[in-house]
């Protein structure tokens, strides 16, 4: 009766198993493998789906392809590095959104579920290409029309300064546009609905599904995403702050933790994840060296 859609992070895999064992739905689990669903994340969806009883649908794109476009995009980007354009690293998993829907339609879903955590908008990521986003809009793929000009006018400027750019990863990359912000989202979040609790979440999925942690951080968060550790490091490295500060800054202002909690787990959440950016790197095909100490060498902003 509902199609969940399943990254084998924490919170969609919390959200699964709320879905099912809280509110006594029979969902069917939906992931979209891009060629950054690591082999974490895997092993944690086959564990819930598993325990759970639940059909689990794996759509595929071509792996090799994706890997291609996202090395065309990196090297790209390192020859001009701007903070704006960091997100082409991750343009390749939008289509996420238009298959939800084509399977929403296949199965007969009544409803497709998101389990998207509210605390964790990233808004500075249009920021940097002078896009504000109004914090009404809650949902993560919300921009009105009028931003959607900005933030193409923004990249076709990008496109003109560094033309490494126009390579044959361009076509999917305006897919991944249609598909994020333009065509509908009749997705519910399950965090609008329910409080997001960060120890309820981990001791749930640890406790009862022996869910895997990654071995070169603590955190929990993102941990099943082949890019994040790359691109926040690019982030910290230059901004000096990443996707935990806001993350964490959200929660201070919930009055959920403190401000001094905040920081020691964000001086531990930002250490560099090096494994899994060297992971990173050799899934795409690049230097991982060379990559680093170009980013070292980019002009701060702090």
């Amino acid at each position: 009766d509902c199609l969940v859609a399943l990254s084998g992070g924490r919170d969609s895999s919390y959200g699964l198993h709320y879905m099912k064992e809280v509110l006594g739905m029979h969902p069917i689990a939906y992931t979209y493998d891009w060629g950054m669903v690591t082999d974490l994340a895997r092993r944690n969806q086959a564990r819930l789906c598993g325990k759970l009883k639940i059909e689990h649908i794996l759509v595929s794109a071509d792996i090799k392809k994706k890997r291609q476009y996202i090395r065309q995009n990196v090297l790209a980007w390192l020859k001009r590095p701007t903070l704006g354009t960091v997100p082409l690293f991750m343009a390749g998993d939008k289509q996420f959104f238009s298959y939800a829907n084509k399977l929403k339609e296949q199965t007969g879903a009544k409803i497709t579920i998101l389990c998207i955590n509210p605390l964790e908008r990233t808004s500075f990521k249009t920021s940097f290409c002078g896009v504000k986003q109004p914090e009404k809009h809650y949902h993560h793929y919300a921009l009105s029309v009028l931003n959607q000009v900005k933030l193409g006018l923004y990249y076709g400027k990008e496109y003109l300064l560094n033309p490494a750019y126009i390579n044959s990863s361009i076509w999917d990359t305006m897919d991944a546009f249609v598909s994020y912000y333009m065509i509908p989202h009749t997705f519910l979040n399950l965090f609008n609905y329910i409080p997001w609790d960060e120890g309820t979440t981990n001791s749930t999925l640890i406790g009862k599904y022996n869910w895997e942690t990654a071995l070169d951080t603590r955190s929990t968060w993102r941990i099943g995403d082949g890019t994040a550790s790359f691109y926040n490091y690019i982030y910290y490295s230059v901004a000096g702050f990443t996707e935990n500060d806001t993350f964490r800054s959200n929660q201070i202002r919930e009055g959920i933790i403190d401000r001094e909690t905040a920081l020691e787990k964000i001086y531990e959440e930002n250490q560099p994840r090096y494994e899994s950016i060297q992971w990173y790197c050799n899934t795409i095909g690049i230097d991982m060296g060379f990559a680093l100490e170009r980013i070292k060498s980019i002009q701060k902003l702090y």
